[in-house]
């Protein structure tokens, strides 16, 4: 659910207690991307994949397709799609992503609660995996004393590493974030959390499963209407993500990859952009993609994105991993979505 700012717990857990604060601090470093003129230098120009490699994408993703093949996209538009450039850069970013992620197997009744009693598992093994964001994280609570400001840091940074596996420093987020880019998220991430057709069938969306698909039959005409609903209730929230990462790409170059992959989610959830069968299946890889990890084969992003959200007390390691599992789903969405026009 939503909280307002005085619910917020943004502290520094014991695992962080024992990182000394330096003499120096965060915020008064400088940084090589503190100007636009230093941030333009750091660009790194796209590189277009090769024909080779777009095939081996092509193969990757046939076994992650779920329902019947796309149908190619007509000639003018594939050909004005690939004179824009966009494949490559989308496609780029896209393809950082597979060694990173997988698919989970089909879900059941209950899976999200065994979720949520996994995901603590998750936030007690955070600075071990995660040493040097959590160490960051654990000096910026002690010079930030601004829970909204604090919440925005870390979910911005968790987002651009679930989006595209870009590693954003915290302290430069923190030069340009503020409580009010905060408030901008909040509202649309607990509507999106809320929506019936994020919660219905325990969190699961399994349209070859009828008896695991009850409650959908009942709240919608068909397994592709509450798919469609999904993307329409995502809508809101990925425009306000684009909008947010625009305006610090400027100042923070490793935001370019997830700002490219937010432009093609905010336009991939309009409904003419969206055909039948490619919002059923960018539903699919939605409520299916995961890390892959030992620990987090078995569970999807989107049972791990409600946890951290209806967790009583939450941290920064929370915000992180909402924007990271957020990050996954819209990731799995655009990926659909590139793959469709490639076919």
């Amino acid at each position: 659910m939503g909280c307002s700012a005085s619910h917020y717990s943004i502290r520094a857990s014991s695992a962080f207690s024992a990182v000394a604060t330096p003499r120096k601090r965060l915020l008064e470093e400088t940084s090589a991307t503190d100007s636009p003129a230093n941030a333009d230098q750091c660009m790194v120009p796209a590189a277009v994949c090769s024909k080779r490699q777009l095939m081996l994408l092509r193969g990757q993703t046939k076994a992650l397709k779920s329902g019947p093949s796309v149908p190619r996209p007509s000639k003018k538009r594939a050909s004005i799609y690939y004179r824009s450039g966009r494949v490559g850069e989308i496609e780029k970013h896209v393809s950082a992503m597979y060694e990173f992620v997988t698919v989970c197997s089909p879900q059941m009744q209950g899976h999200r609660m065994a979720a949520a009693m996994a995901y603590e598992t998750e936030c007690y093994q955070f600075p071990y995996r995660h040493p040097q964001i959590a160490a960051t994280y654990a000096r910026l609570v002690a010079e930030i004393h601004d829970s909204e400001r604090l919440a925005a840091i870390a979910f911005l940074v968790g987002l651009c590493e679930g989006m595209a596996n870009a590693k954003v420093d915290p302290v430069a987020v923190s030069r340009r974030a503020s409580a009010e880019d905060w408030h901008v998220f909040e509202q649309s991430i607990d509507d999106f959390i809320s929506h019936k057709a994020v919660n219905l069938d325990d969190g699961t969306f399994e349209p070859m499963d009828i008896g695991l698909m009850q409650e959908t039959l009942a709240e919608f005409e068909s397994p592709l209407a509450r798919a469609e609903a999904f993307l329409q209730a995502l809508r809101p929230l990925a425009e306000n993500v684009f909008l947010q990462l625009k305006r610090l790409q400027r100042w923070i170059p490793q935001m370019t990859g997830p700002l490219l992959i937010a432009r093609h989610l905010a336009q991939s959830c309009m409904p003419p952009r969206v055909s039948a069968t490619s919002a059923e299946s960018a539903a699919v890889e939605a409520f299916h993609v995961t890390l892959n990890t030992e620990h987090r084969r078995e569970f999807p992003a989107i049972d791990f994105l409600s946890a951290a959200w209806h967790r009583e007390l939450r941290s920064a390691v929370q915000f992180h991993h909402v924007g990271q599992n957020l990050g996954l789903m819209c990731w799995a969405i655009v990926e659909m979505g590139v793959i469709t026009t490639l076919a």
